[in-house]
């Protein structure tokens, strides 16, 4: 496969499992704080808050499972991070040195799966909030959010980092007046904050769940640093994505655990979040559902895009694949009909399914994770450009192996699998 001539098109990206050459490195560390942030300052987020109080927890240890389980979680998929700028691929790529080529096709399908999977949620979310608003009917907002989602993926690496900064600005605002009006004006169950009710069943549910969620986004990290130089240090890379993450984490999980102590069994993540806003002032509740719909929108689109590099690894594992501005466009559309299909086709029983699917995420990842081990662990790196294969010597004999070992088929050779 050989890599494109330009990264850009019409303002469009190309690259995709393509090396990102040093000339093309752009962007600043710290954009990694908001991207990540906002990748989980999301209302999906928030109903991963809801296992300890669902299954007879109380206030109190539910918050502590939230945080320990975040706190532990996000440091494997921050770990990750670093790589992006110091290879100049994307997270599931990396995979062949560990899986090999058909090896990985396991990991991928898994990672697939959880891409389209998780947009279906947010669009089912992002489509209900914008008709509790708006009103339109669900379906045709699953439509209109689909279809945006797509447009900000198809341009690609910038726009999704650019909206995620713009995002995280205005989350401080909306959300933090909407956090401070959930504490002030609700009441909470007799025993809520009792450290005596403590019940190991639903802590374990909360921490396994928030722990394995914030693992999940291990596969997308490298996608999202890949631009950037690689003399940026591995310390601050994980910094920035791993507090990133972490607080935009908890702050969503938390205020989903309050949330759901207050409305007990009448709790729906929509309809609470607008009566919870509306005891702030009367239609603030649609304000916050109007900007969780773009939080939503966004987090879509960062979905699409690692699906689409997702779907391109695979395409190239059986046959080699020119990474160019029509590859992507054909693979997003494939994953957003995917997940349009199944959002349009999806039950009422939003909870329900989403609790299943997050221990199936969790469950997966449990089983796939040890594999996805750092590649200078392994001893591999990345050649500084990529080129077309070495020629064979004169006589038929093949060319001495090369030291290094290139996790995409744009780098001299294939690698073996170890």
């Amino acid at each position: 496969m050989s890599t494109s001539g330009e990264s850009r098109v019409s303002g469009l990206e190309v690259r995709s499992i393509d090396y990102v050459p040093l000339n093309e490195r752009h962007g600043r560390l710290w954009h990694l704080g908001p991207l990540w942030f906002m990748s989980n300052a999301q209302i999906a987020t928030l109903a991963v808050g809801l296992i300890s109080i669902t299954e007879g927890g109380n206030l109190i240890w539910s918050l502590l499972a939230i945080v320990a389980g975040t706190v532990i979680g996000t440091f494997f998929m921050a770990f990750h991070s670093a790589q992006g700028p110091q290879l100049g691929l994307p997270q599931m790529i990396q995979s062949r040195p560990q899986f090999g080529y058909v090896g990985a096709l396991l990991v991928w399908l898994f990672a697939y799966v959880q891409y389209a999977g998780f947009n279906v949620f947010n669009s089912i979310l992002a489509a209900d909030a914008l008709h509790t608003t708006l009103h339109g009917g669900v379906k045709l907002w699953v439509v209109v959010v689909t279809a945006v989602a797509l447009v900000i993926a198809l341009v690609g690496y910038d726009i999704i980092h650019k909206a995620e900064r713009f995002l995280t600005y205005t989350f401080l605002v909306v959300f933090g007046v909407f956090t401070v009006g959930v504490l002030v004006t609700l009441h909470y169950p007799a025993g809520s904050f009792d450290l005596g009710a403590f019940r190991w069943t639903p802590f374990l549910a909360q921490f396994g769940v928030v722990a394995g969620y914030q693992i999940s986004w291990a596969i997308y990290v490298s996608d999202y640093s890949r631009y950037l130089p690689p003399d940026v240090t591995v310390r601050k890379t994980f910094y920035w994505t791993y507090f990133g993450s972490a607080l935009g984490g908890i702050w969503l999980m938390v205020l989903g655990t309050l949330l759901a102590a207050w409305a007990g069994k009448d709790f729906d993540t929509i309809r609470s979040i607008n009566a919870a806003g509306d005891k702030v002032f009367n239609g603030f509740g649609a304000i916050v559902l109007l900007f969780a719909s773009l939080g939503l929108v966004s987090v879509t689109a960062l979905n699409m895009y690692g699906g689409s590099l997702t779907l391109i690894s695979g395409m190239d594992s059986f046959r080699r694949v020119r990474p160019t501005l029509g590859v992507r466009l054909l693979t997003l559309g494939l994953t957003a009909a995917l997940s349009l299909v199944g959002a349009l086709a999806a039950t009422a029983h939003f909870l329900e399914n989403f609790n299943d699917f997050l221990l199936l995420v969790l469950y997966a990842t449990g089983v796939l994770r040890p594999g996805m081990r750092t590649l200078r662990a392994r001893g591999a790196r990345v050649p500084p450009a990529p080129g077309p294969p070495p020629r064979p010597r004169r006589g038929g004999s093949r060319p001495p192996r090369r030291r290094s070992v290139s996790a995409t088929s744009t780098g001299p050779r294939r690698p073996e699998a170890r």
